[in-house]
């Protein structure tokens, strides 16, 4: 005899949609949410995010690949969103339009794809619209809008799926979209290969098709700009750490200077740590007791041993406690315990400790909509960030640079203080190593020379044909940030511009010093 309920779940076996309406009018819903908190959040993007912007924008009006409109470079991290962000800027002409779009077509793009794996898996179809949200206030994630975070999130999601499924195909494009993304996701793509039975017995299809994906990018990078890789790999493996803090330990450094707030943003990792032990205790009892109708956990497991995965990789290589590092780490935990929850409230025998559990999910939903709203409506700063200014007074110094070089003829450009990403944004006057391949040449020399043999090769290999002997772009000054009233008596009287920062360090002044300093 035919119910509602067989046919839900002979619908979930065979991969058809219960409800596509049902499923898309939750999706629209966190897309209006996504919408509300890019209102929020568009003036108050992070510096980094703003060298994506840049990238975008000089691609998409100038056909140049670089952050400055005129000099090409290779310090875009993610590869594959500046294109796709690019192309949406090249439609409506403007990047942080382009980027709204975009930060919406995510979130709704999102829910779509962890609905679906939720059905696949037997878990209610709430678990996606919940895990979406979940990710879309927390504000670790809102912080690093502008990035590649969220796009990196969605792809990942869409692995998670086509694991689930066991189309080894569409994973391994998938998988290659994800490396184009972050390139040091690609443990997420080795964890979840190895784990993933019906894709390791496929393999030999997978791999193939994620190169298909990769290798096009690579050849022209390689080729054109010098390198396979992005040289911001160079760039972030030397900086190593910040004093006592790199990312094993910045979790730590963010709940001390930004509180409440940081807690909530890194709570997920917690819960979802909770939660992986709850799948495993409910896989073990399903598989004893051979119910063929029993969720099937294991997919959500192994995302949890991805996300962890990652963060021990990123360890590992000893990189800056950069808030966006950790993008990969929450967003699987969030997955893995909205999931959790989904068992809880899927079996009657602890539906009760179901409830409570949704009880504490919802107050910590609304704990972090909270603290977003509290950072100002709209914010003047991300509420986790380290940057040395707020963006509106990196709009003005980039402003008050451009007049002065304009005013004294000469080179139309000076060096960075130490952030770029806002300033060339504005005016693309500003540059440093990531806008001027010739500054990143000291660089690598310096990670060549400290190479293994093997090791040596290899990076000259890489850079072959990168044209080593480039000369820098032409400055005509340079900014330096002080400590307030740490100027030298020399400083006084050149242009000088305040700032603040919510971060951890004393009001600062950005000067503009003549080239080659006092």
């Amino acid at each position: 005899m035919s119910t509602p309920a067989t046919d839900e779940v002979r619908a979930v076996r065979s991969g058809r949609p219960v409800s596509r309406v049902g499923a898309l009018v939750p999706a629209l819903g966190v897309g209006v949410l996504a919408a509300a908190t890019f209102a929020l959040l568009r003036t108050a993007l992070v510096d980094d995010a703003y060298i994506t912007l840049a990238y975008a924008r000089n691609l998409a009006l100038h056909g140049t690949w670089g952050l400055l409109s005129d000099v090409q470079s290779n310090t875009a991290t993610s590869p594959l969103w500046v294109l796709l962000l690019g192309a949406v800027t090249f439609v409506v002409r403007r990047p942080v339009v382009a980027l709204g779009i975009l930060h919406v077509l995510v979130a709704v793009a999102l829910t779509l794809s962890l609905t679906a794996t939720a059905r696949r898996t037997r878990l209610p179809a709430w678990t996606g619209p919940v895990a979406a949200v979940a990710v879309g206030v927390n504000p670790l994630l809102l912080s690093s809008v502008g990035l590649e975070s969220a796009f990196l999130v969605l792809l990942l999601s869409l692995l998670l799926l086509t694991a689930v499924q066991g189309r080894a195909l569409p994973f391994g494009l998938v998988a290659g979209a994800v490396f184009l993304t972050r390139m040091d996701a690609g443990v997420v793509i080795a964890v979840v290969t190895l784990l993933t039975p019906a894709i390791l017995r496929r393999v030999w299809v997978a791999v193939p098709a994620a190169l298909v994906v990769v290798l096009p990018w690579m050849a022209w990078s390689w080729f054109v700009l010098g390198s396979a890789v992005p040289d911001t790999v160079v760039i972030k493996t030397l900086q190593k750490s910040w004093e006592q803090y790199d990312v094993t330990n910045g979790a730590q450094m963010y709940v001390e200077v930004y509180g409440l707030t940081a807690v909530l943003a890194f709570l997920p990792v917690v819960l979802g740590g909770i939660g992986w032990c709850v799948l495993a205790a409910f896989a073990w009892t399903g598989r004893r007791a051979r119910d063929e109708g029993a969720p099937r956990l294991w997919p959500w497991l192994v995302t949890g041993i991805a996300g962890l995965a990652h963060y021990v990789a990123l360890s590992a290589l000893g990189v800056p406690p950069y808030h966006w590092y950790y993008a990969v780490l929450v967003a699987l935990s969030t997955f893995t315990a909205v999931a959790a929850l989904g068992v809880l409230f899927r079996s009657v025998e602890v539906r009760p400790v179901g409830l409570g559990a949704g009880l504490a999910a919802v107050v910590v939903l609304v704990a972090s909509a909270g603290v977003d709203l509290r950072a100002g409506t709209p914010w003047r700063i991300a509420p986790i960030q380290t940057n040395w200014a707020e963006p509106s007074q990196y709009t003005q110094v980039a402003l008050g640079v451009q007049q002065v070089l304009r005013e004294r003829g000469g080179p139309q450009r000076v060096t960075s203080p130490g952030e770029v990403g806002h300033l060339a944004y504005v005016c693309d006057c500003v540059v440093d190593y990531f806008g001027d391949p010739a500054r990143v040449q000291p660089m690598i020399d310096q990670v060549e020379s400290e190479a293994s043999p093997l090791g040596k090769r290899l990076l000259e290999w890489n850079f072959t044909h990168r044209d080593a002997g480039a000369a820098p772009v032409p400055v005509a000054g340079d900014l330096f940030r002080f400590d307030r009233g740490t100027e030298p008596p020399a400083a006084r009287g050149l242009p000088t511009w305040p700032v603040t920062t919510t971060w951890d360090m004393p009001l600062s002044d950005i000067v503009l010093l003549p080239a080659g300093g006092l």
